[in-house]
């Protein structure tokens, strides 16, 4: 989801702190008033709407960009909340996880990024403690192309595989973790935690040459929903 106009990175001057002063593109990664990912603390119980997951379909390639690697899903595979509708366009991964709970900073996290026939995107955040591996971690490792390549999939991970069991979720308006970090964003941190193994970590981060996190961001004046499922 970020553009490639301009490089950025996670370390160094390229790095989360200096962002918004790598390209005007970027200025709300520094001036922006509702920044992903936060610290889910405080939050508010009741309300919200409950999700529905239509997953059909399957990961047709695998791209890495040097950030992170991506899973591109075929169309169909539809996630409805508040009466809206969102289209699956992939899947990737940050090690460690950016999300924090109560501040508890996870092993890693995986997104899951939707868009509606207007523009409209609503993010789908699965978090995982260290422990057993992950099946679906391996998946996305066993489809990782080389850096700036794209692997086709023939028989690629199904939709379906990342659909949680249990639907309680977190839900806060925020932004992309990545340039230009857009807001807008409607994010759904899901509450229930997987595992995954340290070696399975280590392959995470060894493939974008170390972590690739961008910092829990000020929650300011916005509010955190817990949804039961």
């Amino acid at each position: 989801m970020a553009t490639q106009s301009v490089h950025w990175g996670y370390s160094g001057s390229e790095g989360p702190e200096h962002w918004g002063c790598l390209s005007d593109e970027y200025r709300p990664c520094s001036e922006g008033v509702e920044q992903s990912p936060v610290n889910i603390a405080g939050y508010e119980t009741g309300g919200g709407s409950a999700l529905q997951f239509s997953y059909p379909g399957k990961a047709v390639a695998a791209r890495n960009n040097g950030h992170t690697v991506y899973l591109d899903f075929e169309p169909g595979n539809i996630l409805e909340i508040c009466g809206g509708a969102y289209e699956l366009q992939g899947v990737h991964y940050h090690s460690p996880g950016e999300h924090e709970v109560d501040g508890e900073q996870f092993a890693a996290e995986l997104h899951l990024v939707h868009q509606d026939p207007s523009g409209n995107l609503a993010v789908v955040g699965l978090l995982f403690r260290l422990g057993a591996a992950s099946p679906l971690v391996q998946d996305l490792l066993d489809a990782a192309p080389d850096t700036d390549s794209t692997n086709e999939l023939a028989d690629g991970p199904v939709a379906s595989a990342y659909v949680p069991e249990l639907r309680s979720y977190f839900g806060y308006a925020g932004s992309l973790t990545t340039p230009p970090c857009s807001e807008g964003v409607r994010w759904i941190v899901m509450q229930s935690v997987g595992t995954v193994s340290q070696e399975q970590v280590d392959r995470l981060q060894s493939i974008t040459g170390g972590p690739n996190n961008r910092p829990v961001q000020e929650i300011g004046a916005r509010t955190i929903s817990a949804i039961a499922g």
